[in-house]
């Protein structure tokens, strides 16, 4: 439910932002754009935790007692109040980034509300929803460690910020020098606040670039005759991709519906890499690479292939694999 309202939130404030034009912008490329926002992601994370810190090296420097409540209550309602005020600044750059590019991408493509609350989800690293379409179970696959890999990235921040402080402090004896050690975490903050928004931005543009590669295939497969057997190798390449995701994905489930309502038929456990690979083996020599060169597009729907999907490629006879994805290019 919060989260929920965290993502209606964000999506008014992206469609507020759709409206405003922005010529300052018009010659800077979508690299470029995201570059200059992980910039300024840095300078909000630097300065909102300067504020902090030079209050800590206040009291360092006046002798004050810590556990002093006026002191301790003065402390908690900085560290509120700028922490607030960063994650707001931070949200704000990011909507101001996406709606632009937003604006860029869908001149000629038409983006649905579902495909902007997407987006919306990205910049603000919400999860996707839960939904098992077409039978279609995009959490079969996921992996059990993943929830320990987001409290830890969750709390890097903390924790690295907690551990080169005890580290400079047991290294620096002189007291004079271990009172400025506090500074660094302005750095730490900067380059993580930097780091997040990147990988955010990053996540924004690939989904944008998969619904452009997704209305581009469709508006191909509309134009020409494909027949049944390749049908089926499409739509499981779709479903076995929607599954290795571990999570649901607007693009890929516009794809499969629309590939679908062609010509619906009935597929079962459309999601087993075994039938997929069944179903490329009776398809003729254009057909088969055909759908591998969109079946390898539809991997690198993520930002970094998984040892799963890189199998796949293999079994599929992918061996020379990309280091860049294609749709970052």
């Amino acid at each position: 439910m919060i989260e929920h309202k965290i993502e209606q939130w964000g999506i008014r404030r992206v469609e507020k932002h759709l409206s405003r034009k922005q010529p300052l912008f018009a010659r800077i490329s979508d690299k470029k754009l995201c570059q200059l926002c992980v910039g300024l992601s840095f300078l909000i994370g630097f300065t909102t935790t300067f504020v902090i810190v030079a209050f800590e090296i206040y009291l360092e420097l006046l002798g004050e007692n810590w556990l002093a409540w006026d002191n301790l209550i003065k402390l908690v309602l900085i560290n509120i109040g700028f922490i607030g005020l960063e994650l707001l600044l931070l949200f704000e750059i990011g909507f101001m980034t996406t709606a632009l590019l937003i604006n860029r991408a869908s001149a000629e493509n038409h983006f649905c509300d579902k495909m902007k609350a997407s987006l919306v989800r990205a910049v603000m690293e919400l999860s996707e929803p839960i939904d098992n379409i077409h039978g279609i179970k995009p959490y079969k696959e996921l992996s059990k460690f993943r929830y320990i890999k987001v409290a830890l990235y969750s709390g890097k921040d903390i924790l690295s910020n907690f551990l080169i402080k005890a580290i400079l402090q047991k290294s620096m004896s002189r007291s004079s020098v271990r009172v400025y050690i506090p500074l660094i975490s302005t750095l730490i903050t900067g380059f993580w606040d930097a780091w997040v928004q990147q990988k955010a931005l990053r996540e924004v543009r690939l989904r944008i670039s998969a619904r452009i590669y997704v209305l581009n295939q469709v508006a191909r497969h509309q134009q020409k005759q494909i027949s049944m057997t390749y049908r089926t190798a499409l739509l499981r390449s779709i479903a076995v991709r929607q599954s290795y995701k571990q999570e649901c994905d607007v693009n890929l489930e516009m794809f499969y519906d629309e590939i679908y309502k062609q010509a619906p038929i009935t597929l079962t456990d459309i999601e087993s890499p075994t039938l997929l690979l069944q179903s490329l083996s009776l398809l003729n020599p254009a057909e088969y690479n055909d759908v591998i060169d969109i079946l390898t597009t539809l991997l690198y729907f993520r930002q970094r292939l998984t040892a799963n999907e890189k199998k796949l490629l293999v079994q599929c006879g992918i061996i020379e694999q990309q280091k860049i994805n294609p749709l970052l290019a």
